[in-house]
């Protein structure tokens, strides 16, 4: 990862990742730590990670923990959240929700075509058929 790349992670951790981070601690009711693998993204897709990674995601926890059968899954499931980005060629077939031994992990194309990355709505249902 070069200095730009790391210059614009550092930007949107300082600027983003640390309100998301509380927002979605709130929302699950314990601290569920979010790890982005910074060195899996291309510059030019490292901006969409608020937008279009983290607010699906907290959209689709606050469904999920709207009532406390959702919110008791959550706690007893995940304990940690990882982002990874691929590249967008190949995104649609390559990307993955996984949920195992604790963590919930998202790999897609965060910046490039809609088909390359995950909806609130397919993050949603992803974790209330695993939980």
């Amino acid at each position: 990862m070069g200095l730009q790349e790391k210059k614009t992670a550092k930007a949107i951790e300082d600027q983003y990742v640390g309100d998301y981070q509380n927002e979605i601690n709130e929302i699950a009711g314990k601290e569920l730590p979010i790890n982005i693998h910074w060195d899996t993204f291309e510059l030019d897709f490292m901006k969409f990670v608020p937008s279009v990674c983290l607010q699906r995601l907290t959209d689709a926890l606050k469904d999920i923990c709207a009532d406390d059968m959702g919110k008791e899954a959550v706690q007893e499931s995940i304990n940690s959240i990882e982002v990874f980005c691929i590249p967008n060629e190949g995104a649609e077939d390559a990307k993955e929700l996984k949920l195992a031994d604790g963590t919930f992990s998202l790999t897609a194309c965060w910046g490039g075509h809609h088909s390359g990355y995950f909806p609130d709505i397919a993050i949603k249902e992803y974790l209330e058929n695993n939980l």
